[in-house]
């Protein structure tokens, strides 16, 4: 294993940024990012420190991730809302990504 480690072929910053690749073609947010890197035995703070140096719109990616779920459907009222903050908040987005997602000043024009 020391020599694994030594030539670099054991490197818990690159698996970490392996599986934000990973999760982010999945449409997660950062939180569930966050806890599956943890789970797999990444320190907090390289998960952390990877997630500051990668460069993705999370808003967007919650805005795509929506979209994708429920298409052009608008929000028939305020539990239809509430569900679909909740899914976002399950797939790892933060509130206020889900309020940007769902801001229907944003979320006419989504490009794929």
């Amino acid at each position: 294993m020391h020599f694994c480690l030594e030539n670099g072929y054991l490197n818990d910053e690159r698996y970490a940024y392996l599986v934000i690749k990973s999760h982010v073609n999945k449409g997660h947010g950062v939180n569930r990012i966050q806890q599956v890197l943890i789970q797999k035995g990444i320190d907090r703070s390289i998960c952390q420190q990877v997630l500051l140096n990668t460069h993705h719109d999370w808003f967007e990616l919650a805005k795509h991730k929506v979209f994708k779920k429920y298409g052009e459907h608008p929000i028939a009222d305020f539990k239809d809302k509430a569900k679909r903050i909740r899914y976002l908040l399950g797939q790892g987005f933060s509130y206020e990504q889900a309020n940007y997602a769902l801001d229907e000043k944003t979320s006419t024009h989504v490009d794929d």
